[in-house]
């Protein structure tokens, strides 16, 4: 997805300006493109999300469709764009930055959250996912703060299905306060 001769042009382009020099950035490096892309990012987390990805040549792609609201029994939860190669998901409750996404590409379902900053500090992190190898799913705990990622071998053909949840660690175990954050998948 990521080009060799896009990360190429980045080195360079470092390189030339940790040197003290000057180059000229090209004007997809500064606004993330929609060239090629008939479909706008137009939530404002889920467009930072997807421009820290690369944007349109990046690990998602451009968007399949628009952005849709997402509830939870009745109630308002948040917001979700698909794209070619998977998804990202604003999730407010967990930090009103909040987004999680996945994608997949060369054999793995990649899956990264964040931030809940300013809001939320967490100890751990809590990331479940489901696939159709794994219909019953699969739960780690990962070291905590305000983000993170993590990358799972596919072992199948299907979607994988990926949430999170921020906990703190006390005395008498876990406390999650905020609960699960809304689902991102992979395309498959």
């Amino acid at each position: 997805m990521l080009s060799t001769k896009r990360r190429l042009t980045g080195v360079v382009l470092g390189s030339l300006l940790a040197l003290g020099g000057t180059a000229a950035v090209p004007a997809a490096a500064q606004t993330p493109a929609r060239a090629g892309c008939g479909i706008a990012v137009n939530e404002p987390h889920i467009y930072q999300r997807w421009s820290a990805l690369g944007g349109a040549g990046g690990w998602l792609g451009c968007p399949t469709g628009y952005t849709k609201d997402v509830y939870l029994n009745n109630v308002y939860a948040g917001k979700r764009q698909y794209f070619q190669y998977g998804t990202a998901t604003w999730s407010w409750r967990q930090g009103s930055n909040m987004v999680v996404a996945a994608w997949e590409y060369n054999g793995y379902a990649y899956f990264n959250w964040g931030t809940t900053a300013p809001e939320h500090h967490y100890d751990s992190f809590l990331v479940r996912w489901t696939s159709a190898s794994d219909p019953g799913g699969t739960q780690r705990e990962f070291a905590g703060s305000t983000s993170g990622r993590i990358r799972v071998l596919e072992r199948n053909t299907g979607a994988y299905v990926f949430t999170v949840e921020g906990c703190d660690i006390g005395t008498f175990g876990h406390t999650c306060r905020q609960g699960w954050t809304l689902k991102a998948s992979t395309p498959n």
